[in-house]
């Protein structure tokens, strides 16, 4: 009989997008029964699988939002408490093996009721709830107590390891292990013709700093006359993104898609010859982890133009499998913009070589494979 696995993911709202691809992953890849709890603290959708119908904790339907908080004032008992209290009565009724939580402040939301019920717990850090200050500052001391309950402490980078490591998380339970590329549905069409069209995947925000890379297409446009790029995402970012084209003078050359399906990005990403991420630290601290849009335009023979940056320095080998530059270097992304379009025969043999490096090791199964070794090693 297969151990049952809860993954918990908190966020607003009980469905996943289809876009966050790792999630559903985790959730129906993993050789486990698995069950997702999907939503706010007790408020989370209760589901086998990652969709579907489901039935909501219990501390909601039993307790509505407005009696909780009188019963806090009445008896003193905190919501929290409330919804710590319902999800060890889950885990116990639902004979959970191990708990995989989804980011660091999720894990703290869950990590007495995990206790209490001695189930173990895996935590899987990202991105923003290492590296973020407001982040890091709220939950510096629950972390401590998160490092000490957890089984397991996994960080999408070596760079991420390193900063668990420096936030308090004893070595032994540190491990890395990217989300990887499905490269199932990363295939380019056997009749595309090289041109000069770049790509942009993520959300617009001030750690994937598009400025940059649009400042540097712009002066490529002064020498590469046809060239394109294309940029699917949104966020608190686009509206200046859209003013910036108009500034530069690029609405002909520069396509703002805005947030589309995963299967659009394919799209996009099965036309294009090159793909740029100008990942820097934010100025609130906040960095990447591996970028699965980077692993993802790999999967698709692009090379890559990227930063020397977070996980980043792990996926790609310079010179090898794309291009990278420091933060901020504007000239540096145009030359190296600059160069691959020179040179055909470099760009081809760097997609080439990306693919296959995609393909070795950073796959979908293989990060899956990974974590399930992970997951296992600590399960009951």
């Amino acid at each position: 009989m297969s151990s049952r696995l809860a993954v918990v993911v908190n966020k607003h709202g009980n469905e996943l997008s289809p876009s966050e691809t790792f999630l559903h992953a985790h959730i129906n890849k993993l050789p486990y029964r698995s069950y997702s709890l999907i939503g706010n603290p007790g408020y989370r959708m209760i589901r086998e699988g990652s969709v579907g119908a489901g039935n909501h904790l219990v501390s909601r339907s039993l307790v509505p939002l407005g009696f909780r908080w009188l019963i806090r004032k009445a008896i003193g008992v905190s919501v929290a408490t409330q919804d710590t209290k319902a999800l060890v009565r889950w885990l116990k009724h639902s004979n959970i093996d191990v708990v995989l939580a989804e980011y660091g402040p999720t894990a703290v939301s869950v990590m007495e009721a995990c206790y209490q019920a001695d189930v173990p717990l895996v935590t899987h850090f990202h991105g923003y709830d290492a590296y973020t200050d407001y982040v890091v500052g709220e939950y510096g001391k629950a972390y401590h107590r998160l490092f000490d309950i957890s089984s397991a402490i996994v960080g999408v980078s070596s760079h991420m390891c390193e900063q668990l490591v420096r936030l308090g998380a004893p070595p032994d339970k540190v491990h890395q292990n990217a989300c990887g590329a499905d490269v199932n549905s990363t295939q380019r069409s056997a009749d595309h013709k090289p041109g000069y069209r770049f790509a942009m995947i993520g959300r617009l925000v001030e750690k994937k700093a598009p400025f940059v890379s649009m400042m540097a297409f712009a002066r490529l446009c002064d020498s590469v006359p046809n060239a394109t790029l294309e940029i699917v995402g949104d966020g608190p970012l686009s509206a200046a993104c859209v003013q910036m084209v108009r500034a530069l003078g690029m609405e002909e050359r520069v396509t703002l898609h805005g947030a589309k399906p995963h299967e659009f990005v394919q799209e996009v990403l099965g036309r294009s010859d090159y793909f740029l991420q100008h990942s820097v630290r934010a100025p609130n601290g906040d960095m990447e982890g591996t970028p699965v849009g980077v692993l993802e335009a790999m999967g698709m023979g692009l090379p890559v133009i990227s930063t020397r940056h977070g996980g980043i320095r792990d996926i790609i080998s310079e010179g090898e499998t794309g291009i990278l530059v420091d933060e901020y270097d504007v000239d540096g992304m145009f030359e190296a913009m600059r160069a691959l379009c020179a040179d055909r025969e470099l760009s081809a043999r760097m997609g080439k070589k990306a693919q296959e490096s995609v393909a070795d090791n950073w796959t979908m199964e293989k990060s899956v494979a990974r974590l399930s070794e992970i997951i296992g090693s600590v399960a009951h």
